[in-house]
């Protein structure tokens, strides 16, 4: 790759590039990208969330298939393509390549969750799904602006956080009914990971689109300083920890802050599709003994109208 791209890195990020002795024409070599693919600068150096542990993290949408591998690194192949770790002064780098075809299947199965016809279906959309949707919206573009424009515009954003929102929060009550049933010290896990998962259903509703636990403490403490947020976000830590509590307390803590979650869904800050994705899934609830029941908002419907993909 042409070193010119990375003159369109922001100035704090150049000036740790400086730091680590990251020289860049030396980065732009780990970088096989043709003039019409879009590079991006993605993950933590793209939100300003990096620490010092962070890799720099650049993003390839391909046109092209070809092997792309540059000497002394290793790749880490998933199903959406390559990603290929290398070394740049102190610094280390990770290349991601993801076809523009992968980006098309995702934004089929986001169709689905479009409310169309009146069905508003679940998408069973994975980590790796929802963290190429989070750096292909929240990068910043390096080269090929035109082009991932019109790649964001097929990615329904509204879909990916409603489904995030709501992935998480059935995990939750999943593990919580687990839970009731399972004998110490599996009992304890399973209230740990519904914690959570409660955790990460809230920071998707009220903050930006999170795949993992790596920031999700910090997004919801920023999200706690906001108004008129749940009472969740006031009770971080107690939350994370109910496992420590008695189980009957911890059920009823987690039962009592996924409840309150659950009404603020109509909030429009959300996602607008949570609410009509969980819908089917509220029947199965029952051994709660809780309503699940939010203002404004009957089965099928959200009290507002869908945000729609842009044209």
């Amino acid at each position: 790759m042409d070193v010119s791209v990375l003159d369109r890195l922001p100035a704090p990020v150049r000036a740790e590039l400086d730091r680590r002795q990251a020289a860049l024409p030396a980065m732009a070599a780990l970088v096989e990208a043709d003039h019409d693919e879009p590079v991006l600068l993605a993950g933590s150096y793209a939100t300003g969330e990096w620490n010092p542990t962070s890799d720099l993290d650049l993003l390839v949408l391909t046109k092209r298939h070809r092997s792309r591998r540059t000497p002394g690194t290793t790749n880490h192949p998933s199903i959406l393509g390559d990603s290929f770790d290398g070394q740049v002064g102190d610094l280390p780098v990770n290349v991601e390549y993801v076809s523009a075809e992968r980006l098309h299947d995702l934004a089929q199965v986001l169709e689905s969750a479009a409310g169309d016809g009146g069905a508003v279906d679940l998408p069973n959309l994975q980590g790796l799904e929802i963290r190429l949707v989070q750096r292909v919206h929240n990068g910043i573009a390096l080269s090929g602006t035109g082009e991932l424009d019109r790649l964001r515009a097929g990615l329904d954003l509204d879909a990916v956080r409603s489904a995030a929102t709501a992935l998480a929060f059935v995990g939750t009550l999943s593990l919580m009914e687990d839970s009731t049933v399972l004998a110490s010290p599996t009992r304890e896990l399973m209230c740990r990971g519904a914690a959570e998962s409660l955790l990460m259903s809230a920071v998707n509703a009220f903050g930006p689109l999170t795949h993992d636990g790596k920031h999700l403490l910090t997004r919801a403490a920023r999200i706690s300083e906001l108004p008129q947020v749940p009472i969740l976000f006031s009770q971080v830590e107690t939350l994370l920890f109910a496992d420590r509590l008695p189980h009957e307390e911890a059920l009823g803590l987690i039962l009592d802050l996924a409840e309150g979650l659950y009404r603020s869904f109509t909030d429009p800050r959300c996602p607008s599709r949570a609410l009509p994705m969980l819908d089917p899934l509220v029947p199965a609830w029952a051994w709660t003994g809780r309503a699940w029941s939010a203002p404004g908002h009957g089965r099928g419907e959200t009290g507002r109208p869908f945000l729609r993909k842009s044209a």
